[in-house]
């Protein structure tokens, strides 16, 4: 049985709770906290800011286990150039988050977009200059009247840009079989899957017995940003006519929320005379008060002409109370006749109907199996579960060695690093070194272990493996320090099906030799050519202390410098290198691999392995 990786997820949000939007994305971060029961998590979201006396700012904290990088710009002053400086500074902003995540944090496995549109476009630029993969979760609303055939077309902004980051990705994923079908509908491709968004309850407040606000009132909730799409003045009127008409006295309606409609859904209510009889404005609650009321209420209310999901309609069902919603995409997935009553759109005497059922048969809902319900659907243990498949799906292209070089290996593969030492691969199940401390085959004195991979001390040459027991095995820059690379080829070939090894090449023996290199690696219709070989100098020393600026552990003595024209001619180098030819010896292998061996002190000896 393989052990679960660690992957390092980078979620780049389009939405995300910040200092000017205290409630924008909180169901992205409901599933940031989720992953990292499984993942290492971090966040980096933009977020304008008109408030700002300079161009740029940023906070940087860990909440929950998560860290993260907020970016706030300041858009541009002069009206004619607005759009252009909101965009330049959108995008300067993601790359300044960027550069802090990486340095702070660490460089991630993949990137994990939430919403396309703006942080799709810049996780498409860090998978062309940096190799990045990522996956996408789209929460947008679809366009309800265009797929239930209400109308005959619909309007997306920059559909081809959006293709295009969706063709790139390697997995996307949408809440709601409605958002699904709008994808298809709309006629983008890409590998699509149905993942619920993360619905996070107090457990305190779940479990509780189940108390009234008032005595003998029968408690009805809405909870929104009170825009139009929710269509509150609906369910206001609904009960207005229960409560004036039907003299249904008990109803007591909550609207949570604020902004939005909220002023004039106030004066709704006032001119129908239920303002604070049958109707009462809560405005914004914090989580805990929300989940109270939640908990002691008799049912929740959505009446939104769209929605991608619903969160708070997942939450209510998870707090054990039935729901009345609208036809309107998400909530068609899971309210059933068991959690609650699903009416038509726009429908108002459905709406009063099911609100009148409510007030009747709403404690003849079984309160556990709804709480049941939530938990297998919506909990963050079960989202978090299907996202982390679906990171290893898409996962199947890893950079390999010093030239990040791509190779395939699939996700359930068992993956075998020989010669971890301090860079062990990340998609290593097991790792193999010789040297648990200091060694001169390492410019570092640290071995890396960590608690989601095997670590075995052993010789690459007399490896500790039954045969064929990895699908595949990774050896960088290790076959240039081995006594006997022929035994190395052999024990690659006898416990790994596949493989990738790579080595310097001559032109980088060449000019940047070290002693304890005993190999020149080349290659030759597909058979490794190893030529023993011996220690000479660098022809040029000041281009060998350049080229490891910065770094100890070499023979040699290298730079050090924090000048930026050097650091940047530095990168410039190292970028380019693995790109001149001879620089690096690369083969990925299938089944064997094969080497020519020549000594310098006995006959050559070939080994087809």
């Amino acid at each position: 049985m393989i052990s679960p990786l660690r992957f390092r997820v980078l979620f780049l949000a389009s939405w995300y709770p910040s200092r000017v939007a205290r409630i924008l994305g909180v169901f992205v971060r409901r599933k940031a906290e989720a992953m990292t029961a499984l993942c290492d998590v971090a966040v980096l979201h933009v977020a304008e800011d008109p408030q700002l006396s300079s161009p740029y700012d940023h906070e940087c904290s860990t909440q929950n286990g998560v860290y993260t990088v907020v970016v706030y710009f300041r858009p541009g002053r002069l009206p004619l150039l607005r759009g252009i400086v909101y965009n330049i500074r959108y995008f300067q902003s993601y790359y300044m988050g960027w550069k802090i995540i990486k340095k702070d944090w660490g460089y991630p496995t993949l990137a994990h977009v939430n919403v396309i549109d703006r942080a799709g476009y810049f996780a498409l630029f860090l998978k062309k200059i940096a190799g990045l993969g990522y996956v996408i979760t789209e929460h947008s609303t679809p366009d309800i009247d265009f797929v239930k055939g209400v109308t005959q077309s619909t309007h997306i902004p920059l559909r081809m840009l959006r293709q295009i980051v969706i063709r790139n990705s390697g997995m996307m994923n949408v809440d709601s079989q409605a958002s699904l079908r709008y994808l298809e509908m709309c006629g983008f491709e890409g590998k699509f899957r149905v993942i619920p968004n993360v619905v996070e309850i107090d457990e305190r407040l779940a479990v509780a017995p189940k108390e009234q606000l008032r005595s003998g009132k029968k408690i009805c909730v809405h909870i929104s940003i009170l825009i139009a799409r929710k269509n509150v003045a609906d369910i206001i009127r609904a009960v207005a006519a229960i409560y004036h008409t039907q003299r249904r006295k008990e109803i007591e309606f909550h609207i949570v929320g604020e902004d939005g409609q909220e002023a004039q859904l106030r004066a709704l209510a006032s001119t129908l005379d239920v303002f604070d009889k049958a109707v009462f404005f809560r405005g914004f609650l914090s989580e805990e008060e929300k989940g109270r009321l939640l908990a002691s209420a008799d049912f929740h209310i959505l009446n939104s002409n769209e929605e991608g999901f619903s969160v708070v309609t997942a939450e209510a069902i998870s707090y054990g109370i039935p729901v009345i919603a609208t036809a309107c995409g998400g909530p068609e997935d899971f309210v059933t006749p068991e959690t609650g009553i699903l009416i038509e759109r726009n429908n108002l005497s459905q709406l009063e109907k099911a609100i009148l059922h409510m007030l009747d048969h709403s404690g003849e809902y079984d309160r556990t199996a709804l709480q049941e319900f939530g938990r297998a659907h919506f909990s963050p243990t079960s989202v978090a579960e299907q996202t982390y498949d679906l990171y290893r799906t898409a996962l199947t292209s890893w950079k390999c060695g010093n030239t990040g070089t791509f190779a395939r290996i699939l996700p359930e593969w068992r993956v075998l690093d020989i010669g971890s030492g301090h860079q062990p691969h990340p998609r290593a199940n097991v790792l193999l070194d010789k040297y648990t401390g200091e060694t001169e085959h390492r410019t570092s004195p640290i071995v890396l272990k960590f608690t989601d991979k095997s670590f075995v001390t052993g010789d690459a040459l007399e490896m500790p493996f039954a045969d064929k027991s990895f699908d595949f095995a990774i050896a960088s820059h290790i076959a240039e320090h081995v006594d006997d690379p022929s035994l190395l080829c052999a024990e690659m070939s006898r416990v790994a099906k596949n493989g990738y090894l790579e080595t310097p090449g001559p032109l980088t023996e060449c000019l940047l030799p070290v002693p304890y290199h005993r190999w020149i690696v080349s290659m030759k219709d597909g058979v490794l050519v190893f030529r023993e070989k011996e220690y000479i100098p660098p022809p040029s020393q000041l281009f060998f202390r350049f080229f490891y600026l910065n770094r100890d552990g070499y023979s040699d003595r290298t730079m050090f410098s924090e000048n930026p024209l050097m650091l940047f001619l530095n990168w410039a180098i190292l970028s380019l290198w693995k790109y001149v030819p001879g620089a690096y010896t690369i083969i990925k292998w299938s089944g064997s691999v094969h080497c020519v061996v020549h000594r310098l002190t006995s006959k050559s000896q070939e080994h087809p392995a």
